[in-house]
């Protein structure tokens, strides 16, 4: 018998396909319709609802899409027990492997410490931080946002918001005083 090299090709294409779709069907698939919300504006329903969606381990992938909805949720019902509702979930998030422990802090200090994330998170000293100042004063900025969220539009909390202003004005100036003496240090 004589092989056609056209039909072996055609034979090695059909079965790399197959086996392609094998691989696509053993990936975990997005089950909408199980992991979908109901819609709400009761903050406390939707939390305990967004709970009981992540303890399926298919509904981790909304993870981000849940977060959309509870910050817009709490932004409609402003108070001081929505920090302990994201606190909460944020560490039940950790502990079921939906989100890793540094993203939950990252999380919750962007929108509720008063204090930067970002410059906590910065491993080096600041000499060699200030380096790339302006992408820190960058992601700075962008911290500020999520903290006036957080801290006014979820919390209803203008004293804190406002250390944290402060706090993003002392850095500022540190981190200029720092760059001087930096510089002459060199």
């Amino acid at each position: 018998m004589k092989l056609n090299p056209i039909s072996l090709t055609s034979r090695g294409a059909a079965v790399a396909l197959l086996v392609t779709l094998a691989a696509c069907s053993q990936q975990p698939q997005k089950q909408d319709s199980h992991c979908e919300l109901t819609p709400t504006n009761n903050v406390d329903r939707l939390f305990a609802e967004v709970a009981d969606k992540l303890r399926d381990r298919s509904c981790h992938y909304s993870y981000p899409e849940y977060r959309e909805h509870l910050l817009s949720a709490a932004r409609g019902s402003p108070g001081a027990a929505n920090e302990a509702r994201f606190a909460g979930l944020l560490r039940q998030s950790i502990d079921q492997g939906v989100i890793s422990q540094r993203q939950g802090q990252e999380l919750f200090s962007q929108y509720f410490d008063a204090e930067f994330y970002v410059v906590k998170a910065e491993p080096r000293s600041n000499c060699s931080s200030l380096r790339k100042k302006e992408q820190l004063y960058a992601a700075m900025r962008e911290e500020l946002a999520y903290k006036r969220e957080g801290m006014l539009d979820i919390l209803g909390d203008e004293n804190r918001f406002r250390q944290a202003q402060q706090h993003y004005s002392d850095l500022h100036q540190v981190f200029d005083a720092v760059e001087v003496a930096c510089g002459q240090a060199l």
